[in-house]
């Protein structure tokens, strides 16, 4: 049995092997709690202590999020659909993200922009701007999380060599009746 968990690298019995599994989920939980405390920051001690904890769970749990992506994941492989093809056709949206968001021509304006709403949020307009900027790495989330679900079917994986059926017949070499083997 410690083969089987070793080949699907799900952690076992670790727990955080089981938390890497819900780690997206938990990341999204953790980016629209920041989005909530920045629109209405608790008062007192909360004001400081819980941004505080909350960017340490959203570091976390994106730190687990990658760390998950890298294995096959046991539940994740349950989970998966019967139909994963129809599935990733009517999810190409999040495929296309997903290759999209790791070009570094999109990649760096929108951090730019990410980190640029902080500064807009000083008033009620630029803390609403802000909101729409951060939850838009929920997107993004969801994006990563499907393309690595689905993989096999993404079909920016598949035109770039990733998944392409590829004709593997040997040439035909000369033949030549008077020579020994």
């Amino acid at each position: 049995m410690r083969h089987a968990r070793a080949h699907w690298g799900d952690g076992g019995d670790h727990a955080a092997g089981r938390l890497g599994h819900h780690a997206s989920a938990l990341l999204i939980a953790a980016l629209v709690a920041v989005i909530a405390i920045g629109l209405v920051p608790p008062p007192g001690l909360l004001g400081v202590t819980l941004p505080l904890a909350l960017f340490a769970l959203t570091i976390t749990t994106f730190l687990m999020m990658r760390q998950h992506d890298r294995r096959l994941c046991e539940a994740c492989a349950a989970a998966l659909p019967l139909n994963p093809a129809e599935r990733a056709q009517k999810l190409h949206r999040r495929f296309w993200m997903a290759h999209t968001g790791a070009e570094p021509r999109f990649l760096v304006p929108y951090l730019v922009v990410l980190l640029g709403a902080n500064f807009a949020a000083t008033t009620t307009v630029g803390k609403l701007l802000w909101a729409a900027v951060q939850s838009s790495m929920i997107y993004l989330i969801l994006s990563a999380r499907t393309h690595r679900i689905l993989q096999p079917w993404c079909p920016w994986c598949r035109g770039g060599g990733g998944g392409q059926d590829v004709d593997e017949t040997p040439p035909v070499l000369p033949h030549d009746d008077h020579q020994r083997v």
